[in-house]
């Protein structure tokens, strides 16, 4: 009984681990967008992205603590559960970089850039795949 539910809370979280890649990706997309077509709107929905993010780490978080202090998980489960909030910060850190592509984006958003952004979406694509 106190497997399966062990094994729920470990499934949520993968897929909340899931969502917020899920979501990291889409801001990493409309940032790199909104930059090449000095879109402001776009840059804005991606900042305000980066607060669902924020959210969804804690979310995270809360779920790694309590499967730590209540269920007491065996080492390949406590290594699951230690790798995912590693990951969840260095995941919440991309969040932010495209938040602040975002923010750049705004301030350039009325200028003319003096080069081609040719490699962006090459390297957009490359960190998503990461």
């Amino acid at each position: 009984m106190m497997r399966s539910k062990f094994d729920e809370q470990l499934d949520r979280l993968n897929k909340e681990m899931m969502k917020m890649g899920s979501a990291i990706e889409d801001s990493i997309r409309k940032a790199v967008d909104a930059l090449v077509r000095q879109d402001a709107g776009l840059a804005k929905s991606v900042m305000a992205q980066d607060e669902e993010i924020d959210r969804e780490q804690k979310t995270i978080e809360s779920i790694c603590f309590n499967l730590l202090i209540q269920q007491q998980p065996v080492a390949k489960d406590l290594r699951t559960i230690t790798a995912a909030l590693k990951m969840v910060t260095d995941m919440e850190r991309i969040g932010d970089q495209a938040a602040d592509i975002g923010e750049i984006t705004i301030k350039l958003s009325n200028q003319s850039y003096i080069k081609k952004l040719e490699h962006i979406n090459q390297m957009a694509s490359e960190t998503m795949l990461m």
